[in-house]
């Protein structure tokens, strides 16, 4: 229906954390953008990824599921883009809260 419709432009796809639940918005279209926008628990923070339709969504959903935990359904390859490797697993630093650690210094001592 998309392209019938000449949205087969994605030009942005956001994750939101809204207090309570996370928020999917993307922005389809070129000439016309269409805002599209759901809503998931964040116990269960589960949508169906539209990257069969739209492949550009393909880096924008990993970069949602890794600083999220969005989990998009049929991805292809969800896996992390930003977060290195050894991120611990079930934490998400651009959500409400999360509370980062203050740097440890590198060598040990007292600053002076």
């Amino acid at each position: 229906m998309a392209h019938d419709l000449g949205l087969n432009f994605l030009s942005c796809l956001s994750g939101i954390d809204r207090g309570d639940s996370l928020e999917v918005v993307a922005h389809i279209g070129y000439s016309i953008c269409v805002l599209v926008r759901t809503s998931v628990p964040k116990d269960n923070p589960e949508v169906d990824s539209i990257t069969d339709v739209l492949p550009a969504a393909n880096l924008y959903e990993r970069e949602a599921h890794d600083l999220l935990g969005i989990v998009f359904k049929g991805h292809p390859n969800l896996k992390r883009i930003f977060l290195p490797e050894d991120w611990p697993e079930g934490v998400y630093p651009l959500r409400k809260e999360y509370k980062p650690e203050h740097p440890k210094p590198l060598r040990g001592g007292e600053p002076g």
